[in-house]
């Protein structure tokens, strides 16, 4: 082998010209063979903007346009066991989220979150883990004009994808936390007043009564309207929906509306309680063609069937009722729920919750 520059004999491997001092141009060097189980990291032919892959148990984890890049996400899974699910798109964490949520929710939750799902639609075909907030962000803004309970169940969804996907291994970071909801308006919950609750009382009929069913016993007007009839005894019924905390509750009733539920209980025609009812035995029509006529008739504004819940929790702080106990009476999860939607704290009960300090 001789020198490059000046042509004389170089020794065997030698790095430099002995005679001149010229560095010679050596053969590439190879990059060292990675143990097994860590990965590899090899380059695509052509002219391509990343054309560094980096793959772990026959997965692709993605593609770079340096081989440091490729290398840097290969140590960022360093000691992971790699599947196919690490490049789950958003469909198929939907698919895998809904699989094991639908199973603790009622049907009008799981057509909230299909719906909801729908929106997300320019991200189905996307894997997960690539997915940032700005992605998130960008499909929501584009309903910036709807109503704020529907951004919030929005990001909702994505949020429990996200602890999903995380508990799953495809991704280590719950982006969909940091979207931006717009203000929310604090508005104070509508709720029954005494005067308006007596008009019920006068009124007498059976569709004022099931309103006044609600407003005793905190229900929500799905669950009365599924209540069986074996599940109502003198002072307490057995029922409930929704959530896990809901379901299958002990609800007591208020002496005030005992012999309402005593009468459908003697009525009742079939399983359910209210089957001998004489009005709408569909909720959705009951609201629509029994109550807000008969609140329009006895001159009461209009509010809907849910503000009898919100009256029943509110009637219960303001007499004492315990925080825990109002929690499983209404079926909540999380007592902050009860606390902070459901309760509508007048003036008065103010004053004198601090009077004697």
């Amino acid at each position: 082998m001789n020198c490059i520059k000046c042509g004389g004999a170089l020794p065997g491997g030698a790095l430099y010209c002995p005679a001149c001092g010229k560095k010679q141009t050596g053969q590439p060097r190879k990059h060292l063979k990675r143990a097994n189980g860590t990965g590899t990291v090899y380059k695509l032919s052509g002219r391509r903007k990343r054309p560094w892959v980096a793959a772990k148990n026959r997965i692709t984890i993605g593609y770079y346009e340096t081989r440091t890049e490729a290398l840097l996400a290969l140590e960022h899974v360093s000691g992971k066991k790699l599947t196919e699910q690490y490049n789950m798109t958003f469909k198929d964490v939907f698919e895998g989220w809904k699989e094991e949520h639908y199973k603790t929710v009622g049907t009008k939750s799981v057509s909230s979150y299909d719906r909801a799902y729908d929106v997300f639609e320019p991200l189905h075909g996307q894997r997960f883990r690539a997915l940032r907030t700005r992605d998130f962000q960008a499909v929501m803004d584009q309903y910036s004009g709807r109503s704020y309970s529907m951004l919030a169940k929005l990001k909702n969804l994505i949020m429990q994808m996200s602890q999903w996907a995380i508990r799953e291994e495809i991704c280590t970071t719950n982006f969909a936390k940091f979207v931006q909801l717009p203000e929310k308006g604090k508005k104070e919950k509508e709720i029954f007043t005494d005067t308006e609750i007596k008009k019920l009382e006068d009124d007498g009929s059976e569709a004022a009564q099931i309103v006044l069913m609600l407003i005793y016993t905190g229900m929500r007007i799905g669950e009365l309207f599924q209540l069986r009839t074996i599940d109502c005894h003198d002072d307490y019924v057995v029922g409930g929906e929704k959530t896990e905390a809901g379901r299958n509750r002990v609800i007591p009733i208020r002496p005030q509306g005992r012999p309402y539920f005593k009468h459908f209980r003697e009525s009742a025609s079939g399983e359910l309680l209210l089957s001998g009812y004489h009005g709408q035995h569909d909720q959705d029509n009951y609201r629509k063609r029994d109550y807000y006529p008969l609140l329009a008739r006895l001159g009461i504004e209009k509010k809907t069937p849910h503000a009898t819940r919100h009256t029943y929790a509110s009637q219960a702080v303001k007499g004492g009722v315990q925080p825990e106990l109002l929690q499983k009476i209404l079926g909540h999860a999380d007592y902050s729920t009860t606390a902070n939607i459901y309760t509508h704290i007048d003036t008065d009960t103010l004053v004198k919750a601090v009077e004697g300090y």
